[in-house]
């Protein structure tokens, strides 16, 4: 059964049955609210500016469709983590371009694309600085993009960064997670996704003890995307089509850890 007030469908469904109906009639009825049950679309409507009857929608589902889009992470909170940042630029490719650069580019268009599914989003950063400070130690650094991620009580911690090496044949996407069950999952799926849409070599869903991973309380992975000292995956990483689709494929991860 859907729920619908004052035109605008709630983000979940509920089993159909009598006492529910009874229950949202007394209700509607002691807020002196309009309400009404279309048994053929199993479909409540509430009407909370005054006691008037609320109009039947129309059969356009895809407006249905696009609010059920629209809603799919409602109620989830996601931190997002651009590596490096500031003072910090951490790697640099062959052409000059900065894995800060990168890495904040795609958190940004992923923040969007959360937000379009109902997220909250919370940055550790959003602009070319430190979390903590310019003075700070590596250490005071990650402990403060923890400390983002556990006021915030998010459901997902999410670090982004580009892979480099000393060799610039090195190549691949690799997404690493700290062993528990549900980080195992989410590397996984965002793994799959993220190498296929990209085109780059599988390195797999690894384990990795990585501070930002050991101290946070949820559910936390990192992902290298591609190899910035790889002059064609730097290439990737820096063009705007190669940005949008590592952070449509994080999303359409995240999307799918939550079978929504």
């Amino acid at each position: 059964m859907r729920i619908m007030i004052d035109g605008r469908y709630l983000p979940d469904s509920a089993r159909v049955n009598r006492d529910l109906l009874i229950t949202l009639r007394n209700i509607a009825k002691a807020l002196k609210f309009g309400i009404r049950y279309d048994a053929q679309r199993e479909l409540v409507l509430i009407n909370t500016k005054d006691s008037s009857m609320p109009p039947l929608p129309s059969d356009n589902t895809s407006d249905e469709r696009i609010e059920d889009e629209n809603a799919r992470l409602t109620g989830k909170v996601i931190c997002l983590d651009p590596g490096h940042g500031g003072s910090d630029p951490g790697a640099l490719g062959p052409t000059g371009t900065i894995e800060k650069d990168n890495t904040l580019a795609i958190a940004m268009l992923l923040k969007e694309k959360l937000e379009k599914s109902g997220a909250t989003v919370v940055m550790t950063r959003d602009s070319d600085t430190e979390v903590a400070s310019a003075e700070a130690t590596d250490q005071e650094e990650l402990s403060a993009r923890v400390e983002v991620a556990n006021q915030s009580e998010a459901d997902l911690f999410i670090s982004i960064h580009n892979d480099a090496f000393t060799s610039n044949t090195a190549a691949g996407t690799t997404t690493f997670h700290y062993g528990d069950k549900s980080s195992v999952k989410l590397a996984n799926l965002i793994q799959q996704i993220l190498a296929e849409k990209l085109g780059t070599k599988s390195r797999g869903a690894r384990f990795a003890s990585f501070y930002v991973l050991r101290y946070t309380d949820m559910t936390s992975i990192l992902i290298e995307v591609a190899f910035i000292s790889n002059t064609v995956e730097e290439m990737l990483l820096s063009s705007v089509d190669g940005r949008d689709n590592a952070a449509e494929s994080i999303c359409d991860g995240i999307l799918k850890y939550f079978k929504v």
